[in-house]
């Protein structure tokens, strides 16, 4: 959701770059804003599905604010970024998978958050139920 008279001028994935790259504009006296910074902390799941913590500019000092960007090295110079995703030929994409390949192993941290919602859960299951019977015994 942008503000009125406020264009994006890029996406950072953590709220730590956008930050840094918010406080760098404000120093150069250009009245930048963060938008999903808080949500983006929450959760790096959270995180990839909104697509990171977007950098705001006031419209008129979106070139000077680009400039600074890309000299200080934040955002891909203008030069560097495609205007376009990457084109990714069709049998790269659709080529099924070679039999007896076994399915990629899920990423350790995904194994690590899904081991510990279980914990946490069963926890607070388990909990409920002694303070349930506790309450009924009095």
């Amino acid at each position: 959701m942008a503000r009125d008279g406020y264009v994006p001028l890029g996406t950072l994935l953590t709220p730590e770059e956008a930050g840094m790259a918010h406080d760098l504009l404000t120093s150069a006296g250009i009245g930048a804003l963060l938008e999903d910074q808080a949500l983006s902390a929450v959760d790096p799941l959270v995180r990839l599905a909104i697509g990171g913590t977007k950098l705001l500019v006031p419209e008129a000092e979106a070139e000077r604010a680009r400039a600074l960007l890309d000299e200080a090295g934040v955002l891909a110079p203008a030069s560097a970024r495609p205007a376009e995703g990457p084109e990714i030929p069709e049998e790269e994409w659709a080529a099924e998978a070679p039999a007896g390949t076994p399915p990629a192993d899920p990423p350790r941290w995904l194994r690590s958050t899904v081991v510990l919602t279980v914990a946490v859960a069963f926890a607070l299951a388990v909990g409920s139920a002694i303070l349930g019977l506790a309450h009924r015994g009095r």
